[in-house]
C-alpha cells in the first residue's frame, strides 16, 4: 500500500506540481489548502490552516509526512498587514506540527525562503548565516523553521526546511512576481515597474527544479535547512534584456522609487544541497522561454 502525504497548499503555484509529481511517484496525496485543485486526482479538502478544528477535522490518519507550503508569499503584504501573514504562517504552521505531532507523523518538510537570513555582510547566503529577517515575511518563516526545530528535537519529527529562491516557471498568471509582470507587460498589460536603479540582483530557480529538491526530501533523510536555489543571480535588468532578447519584443517600463527594507542582493551557495543530491537543470533562458510561451499561448478574456 502506497505512503499517504499531506500537502498543506496543494491547489497553489508550487504545491500543485509537488502533488502531481507525489501523485505520479505512487503516493497518496492529501491536499489542505482553501481552494479545490484542478487535478481531479488530488484529495482537496478545504480547509483554513489557521483553524486547528479545521485542520484536525481534515488531518487524514496514517500520513508519512506533511510538505507545508500553504502561507502568505508576498514581502509587500506582509508589511501592509504583518497580522494575517503571523496567523497564517505561524499559526497555520504550529497548527499542522500539531496534527504531526498527535498522529504521529515521522517528517515535516517546510516551505521556506532566503528572506529568513536578510541583508546579509556576506558574500553569499547559505546555511551557515545568522538569521536577521528584515520584513514580517521573513521573519515568520525564520520563527516557522525554528517551531519545527523544537518539535524535532521533542517529538521525533524530522523537520527540513528548503530555503527557496525567487521561484518562477509555468502557470504564473495568478503571481504578481517579477516574472509574470514582465510577461503581461508584454502581452499589452501596464508597463513593468522597476524599483530603484534596477541593478538589485536575485537568484532564480525554475519550479520543476523546487519540485526535485522537495521529491528529494520527501524521499531522504535529510534534516535541517537546505538552501535551495540555481546557483547563480541576475539583476532585474538583466532579467528585462534576456526576455527581451528571448521575444525580440521590448519591455515596456517605468522606473519607481526603491522598496525600503527589500535585499539590494541575494547570492545564494548550494553547496550543501548539491551534496545531499540536488540538480538544478533548467538554466534561466530556458526558463523564461518556457514561461513566455505560456502565457502567450494561454487564453485571454
Amino acid at each position: 500500500m502506497s505512503e499517504t502525504i499531506v500537502v498543506s497548499g496543494g491547489s497553489g503555484f508550487i504545491g500543485s506540481k509537488i502533488a502531481a509529481e507525489a501523485l505520479r511517484r505512487g503516493y497518496q496525496v492529501v491536499s489542505l489548502d482553501k481552494s479545490p485543485s484542478e487535478n481531479a486526482e488530488i484529495d482537496t479538502r478545504i480547509c483554513d490552516i489557521r483553524d486547528l478544528d479545521k485542520v484536525a477535522s481534515n488531518f487524514p490518519t496514517g500520513v508519512a509526512a506533511v510538505i507545508h507550503l500553504a502561507a502568505r508569499t508576498s514581502v509587500l503584504e506582509s508589511k501592509l498587514d504583518p497580522q494575517v501573514t503571523f496567523e497564517t504562517n505561524m499559526v497555520g504552521t504550529h497548527n499542522l506540527l500539531e496534527m504531526a505531532r498527535r498522529t504521529g507523523v515521522g517528517r515535516f518538510i517546510f516551505a521556506s525562503s532566503n528572506a529568513v537570513v536578510g541583508q546579509s555582510a556576506a558574500e553569499f547566503i547559505d546555511e551557515s548565516n545568522l538569521l536577521a529577517p528584515m520584513t514580517p515575511y521573513g521573519a515568520t518563516k525564520a520563527a516557522a523553521e525554528m517551531l519545527i526545530s523544537g518539535y524535532q528535537g521533542s517529538y521525533g519529527i524530522t523537520g527540513c526546511a528548503l530555503r527557496l529562491t525567487n521561484v518562477y516557471g509555468l502557470g504564473m498568471f495568478k503571481k504578481d512576481s517579477i516574472v509574470p509582470r514582465i510577461m503581461r507587460a508584454l502581452l499589452g498589460g501596464k508597463p513593468l515597474e522597476i524599483y530603484g536603479d534596477g541593478k538589485q540582483w536575485r537568484d532564480f530557480i525554475f519550479a520543476s527544479d523546487v519540485v526535485d529538491a522537495f521529491m528529494l526530501a520527501l524521499e531522504s533523510n535529510f534534516s535541517g535547512p537546505l538552501t535551495i536555489g540555481a546557483g547563480r543571480s541576475y539583476s532585474v535588468t538583466e532579467i528585462v534584456a534576456t526576455v527581451e532578447a528571448i521575444t525580440a519584443r521590448e519591455i515596456p517600463v517605468v522606473w519607481g522609487p526603491a522598496r525600503e527594507g527589500e535585499m539590494r542582493g541575494v547570492k545564494v551557495q548550494i553547496s550543501k544541497a548539491l551534496r545531499a543530491g540536488f540538480a538544478p537543470k533548467v538554466d534561466l533562458e530556458d526558463g523564461l522561454a518556457r514561461v513566455w510561451h505560456d502565457f502567450a499561448d494561454a487564453p485571454r478574456p
